[in-house]
C-alpha cells in the first residue's frame, strides 16, 4: 500500500480503527474519509518528511478523537507550522527521530498543534540513541499538550534547568526506559497532576523535586532497582491521592506517618521492594483505599494491630510477605475491607477462628498456600458477603460442610493442592447449592467405596461441565491411581464395608481402654503443670493502666499517682512517662507491658483525650482485649466536661459512656473523698476476682 488514498472504506461510515501498519505509504495525506477514526496506524512505513500541505485538510476537520500513530518511520524532517490548527488524541513520535538534532527541530515544526497525549523517545533496543541536550524540548512551549511521555532518552549528564521549562500546562508527564540517575534542583511552576518515572537509573528519590509539584495528585516511581532509600518528605502534597513505589529496591525503616502525606491519600503501594517498617499506625490516612504490602518484607504486621484506624480501607494485600499472625486483632478497624490477599503467610492455629470476626463487608479473600490444615467451624461465621474464597496450596486433609454454611453469597470456591481425599456428604450439597465455580483439581482423592458418593457427584458434574473434572485424579488404590474420578465405575459390597467399620470401631474402643488405664494419668498431670505455668505466665503486675493525654500529666502527678499509691491499701499504677521500657516499640508497651499486666484500665477522660489519636486507639485496643480475653476491667474518669458536639467522631466512646457509670472529678474537698472512696472499691474488688485459689 503506497497510498491511503487507495483504501476503498468510505462505505464503512463506522469504522474506529485502520491498521495500515508495515505498508509503503511516503506521504502522509488523510482522506477525509477517514476523519471519524479513532485509531490510525502507520507505524512502519517509509514516511521520512511531513509536507504542510499534507495535513491543509486536517485543519477544519474535527479530529480530536484521531490517535495518529506514527512510530518506526525515520522522519528526518517536518515542514514549520504543518501540524499549526491540527487537533488530535494522541501523537505517537516514537522511535521516528535518528538524532537529537532532529527530535529538536521536529519539535519545533509541529507547533500550533494540540494534542492530548504526546510520545516520543527511543525504543529500548533501538540501536541508534538519542541524547538529551540543552534546550531539547523547547519546542513543547509551541504546542498545546496535556500528557508527555518520554522514552528510551539518553542522559549524559544530569538534568539541566531548562528541562522542566516548557511543561507548565502540561498535567501529566512520563519518563520510560531512561539512564536518567538524577535531578537537578530547580524551582518548578507547573500545574501537573501526574508524574511517572519508571525503569531509569536513580539511587535516590527526585522528591526535592516532586514537592515542587503542589497540584500533585498521582505519583508513581517504580521499576528502579538502584533506588533503595527515600530521603525527602512529601508531607508538602496535599492533594496527593495515589502514591506507588512498587518493584524497587527500597529499604524503609519507619513508614509512614513522617513521610508519607496521608491527608488526601487513597492508595499506596509498597509492593516488590526489600523492607518497609511499619513502624506507626496510618494514624493520619483516613481516607485510605488500598494499601499494597505484597512481595516485601514487613514487620509488626500480625503482631499489633496497626491497621486499627483505617476504616475506609477497602483492599489490603500481603502476599508473600511472610508475616506470622498471632494476634486476634490482626484485622481490627477494617470494617470495610473488600478484598484481602495474604498468601504465602501463616496464622497461629489458636486466633483462626476470630481474626476475621470484623471483616463482615469482606467479598474476596486468598489465603493460598498459609500452611492451613484444618478449618476451625467458626473461621468464616463473620464472613457473610464473601463472595471468592481462595484456600488452594494448603495442607487441609477435609472441607467440613460448617465451615461453608455461613457463607451465603460464596460463588467461587478453590481448594486446589491441598491433602483432600474426598468429600462428605453434607459438603456436596452445600457445594450444589449455589457456587458457581469450585476448584477441586490436584488433591490426592481416594477411589474406594468409601467415597462413592462424592465420587458419583463428580461424574454428574463433569456432565454438566467437561472441564470441571479434567484433573481430578485418583491417588488410591494403587491400580486405580492416575485415573480420572469420572471414569472410575466402582462395585461395592456394603456388607464387607459396614464389617471394616465395625472392626474399626473395636480397635478405637480399645485404644480408650489403654488410654483411660494407662495414659490418662500421665495425660492429666501434664495438663497440671501446663495449666500451672500458664497462671503464673498470666499474673497481673499493676492495679491499673493509666490511659490518660500527656497534657493531663500534672493531675496525674500530683492527684492521681500521691493518692493510690501513698494510701493505704496501695495501688500499683502502670504510667506511660515512668513504666514503658525504653527501646521496645510504642505499641508493644502499651499492649504487653500495659494493658496485658493490669487488671484495670483506669481512662481519664477530658477534652485533651478527645483529641489525641493516641488515647483514641488505646482505649480501642483496652476494649478489644476486654472483648477476646475478659481480663482486663475499665473505669472512665471525667477529669473535665466533654462537650456533645466533640464526642460525635468517637462513636465508640460515646456509646460505652452513654451505658457505663463514670466517676466525676471534683476540685470541692468534701466530692474529692467521695471520688477517691469509690475509685479505691473498684479497683479493690478487682483484686478480689484475680486473688489466688
Amino acid at each position: 500500500l503506497a497510498s491511503l488514498s487507495e483504501l476503498q472504506v468510505g462505505h464503512f461510515p463506522s469504522l474506529q480503527e485502520l491498521n495500515a501498519a508495515k505498508n509503503c505509504i511516503d506521504r502522509l495525506h488523510i482522506p477525509s474519509f477517514l476523519f471519524k477514526l479513532h485509531v490510525l496506524d502507520l507505524r512502519a512505513n517509509r514516511i521520512t518528511k511531513i509536507n504542510k500541505e499534507d495535513l491543509d485538510n486536517l485543519r477544519d476537520a474535527n479530529t480530536s478523537n484521531l490517535s495518529l500513530i506514527l512510530s518506526h518511520n525515520s522522519i528526518n524532517s517536518i515542514d514549520p507550522g504543518a501540524f499549526r490548527f491540527v487537533t488530535l488524541q494522541l501523537l505517537h513520535l516514537k522511535g521516528c527521530f535518528s538524532h537529537e538534532d532532529i527530535m529538536k527541530a521536529s519539535l519545533n515544526a509541529i507547533s500550533g498543534l494540540r494534542v492530548q497525549k504526546l510520545l516520543i523517545g527511543q525504543y529500548r533496543n533501538s540501536p541508534t540513541k538519542v541524547h538529551f541536550k540543552e534546550n531539547l524540548l523547547e519546542g513543547l512551549c509551541g504546542l498545546e499538550v496535556e500528557e508527555l511521555t518520554i522514552t528510551g532518552l539518553h542522559i549524559r549528564f544530569t538534568f539541566t534547568n531548562t528541562f522542566f521549562d516548557c511543561m507548565e500546562n502540561i498535567t501529566s508527564v512520563r519518563f520510560i526506559h531512561t539512564n536518567l540517575y538524577q535531578f537537578s534542583r530547580e524551582s518548578i511552576a507547573s500545574n501537573m497532576q501526574k508524574f511517572e518515572l519508571k525503569n531509569s537509573a536513580i539511587v535516590k528519590t527526585p522528591f526535592y523535586i516532586v514537592s515542587e509539584l503542589k497540584h500533585l495528585k498521582e505519583l508513581r516511581i517504580t521499576n528502579n532497582k538502584r533506588l533503595t532509600n527515600i530521603d525527602y518528605s512529601l508531607q508538602t502534597l496535599d492533594k496527593l491521592e495515589f502514591l506507588d513505589l512498587s518493584k524497587n529496591n527500597i529499604m524503609m525503616q519507619s513508614c509512614c506517618d513522617e513521610s508519607i502525606p496521608g491527608k488526601s491519600l487513597k492508595h499506596l503501594n509498597f509492593s516488590y521492594n526489600s523492607y518497609i517498617g511499619l513502624r506507626s499506625f496510618f494514624l493520619n490516612m483516613p481516607h485510605l483505599l488500598s494499601l499494597d504490602l505484597s512481595h516485601s518484607k514487613v514487620d509488626s504486621v500480625g503482631q499489633f494491630p496497626i491497621f486499627m484506624t483505617l476504616y475506609n480501607l477497602t483492599y489490603l494485600d500481603l502476599s508473600y510477605t511472610s508475616c506470622h499472625f498471632v494476634i486476634h486483632c490482626t484485622f481490627c478497624g477494617l470494617f470495610n475491607l473488600v478484598e484481602l490477599r495474604v498468601p504465602h503467610t501463616t496464622f497461629a492455629p489458636d486466633i483462626l477462628s476470630s481474626v476475621f470476626q470484623n471483616l463482615s463487608s469482606l467479598r474476596l479473600l486468598d489465603m493460598e498456600s498459609c500452611g492451613l490444615e484444618n478449618l476451625p467451624n467458626e473461621m468464616f461465621g463473620h464472613l457473610k458477603r464473601l463472595q471468592v474464597l481462595n484456600l488452594s496450596k494448603n495442607k487441609l486433609m477435609e472441607l467440613p460442610a460448617s465451615v461453608l454454611l455461613s457463607l451465603f453469597a460464596l460463588q467461587h470456591l478453590n481448594i486446589r493442592s491441598n491433602n483432600i481425599q474426598g468429600l462428605s456428604n453434607d459438603t456436596i450439597q452445600v457445594l450444589s447449592k449455589s457456587l458457581e465455580k469450585v476448584d477441586l483439581s490436584d488433591n490426592p482423592y481416594d477411589c474406594s467405596c468409601t467415597q462413592e458418593q462424592f465420587l458419583m457427584w463428580v461424574r454428574e458434574m463433569s456432565i454438566k461441565n467437561p472441564n470441571f473434572s479434567n484433573h481430578l485424579e485418583c491417588k488410591t488404590p494403587e491400580h486405580l491411581q492416575g485415573s480420572l474420578l469420572r471414569d472410575v465405575n466402582l462395585k461395592c459390597s456394603w456388607t464387607l464395608i459396614y464389617i471394616s467399620m465395625l472392626l474399626s470401631v473395636v480397635f478405637v474402643f480399645l485404644l480408650l481402654l489403654v488410654y483411660h488405664f494407662y495414659l490418662k494419668n500421665s495425660f492429666l498431670y501434664l495438663c497440671f503443670c501446663h495449666r500451672g505455668y500458664k497462671k503464673s505466665a498470666t499474673e497481673k503486675t499493676y492495679d491499673a493502666f493509666v490511659i490518660h493525654s500527656s497534657l493531663d500529666e500534672e493531675w496525674v502527678r500530683e492527684e492521681l499517682l500521691p493518692e493510690l499509691e501513698g494510701g493505704d491499701p496501695s495501688f500499683q499504677l502502670c504510667v506511660h512517662y515512668r513504666n514503658f521500657e525504653a527501646g521496645k516499640l510504642i505499641l508493644e508497651n502499651i499492649f504487653y507491658n500495659g494493658i496485658c499486666c493490669s487488671r484495670n484500665a483506669l481512662v481519664l477522660l477530658s477534652p485533651n483525650f478527645i483529641e489525641s489519636k493516641w488515647c483514641s486507639f488505646e482505649f480501642r485496643l483496652a476494649l478489644f482485649w476486654r472483648f477476646l480475653e475478659d481480663e482486663c476491667g475499665i473505669i472512665l474518669i471525667l477529669l473535665e466536661p466533654i462537650r456533645e458536639d466533640q464526642l460525635k467522631h468517637m462513636y465508640v466512646l460515646k456509646k460505652y459512656l452513654s451505658s457505663k457509670t463514670y466517676l466525676k472529678w471534683d476540685k470541692n474537698d468534701r466530692e474529692k473523698e467521695v471520688f477517691w472512696k469509690r475509685l479505691r472499691k473498684a479497683l479493690t474488688q478487682s483484686r478480689k476476682v484475680d486473688a489466688p485459689l
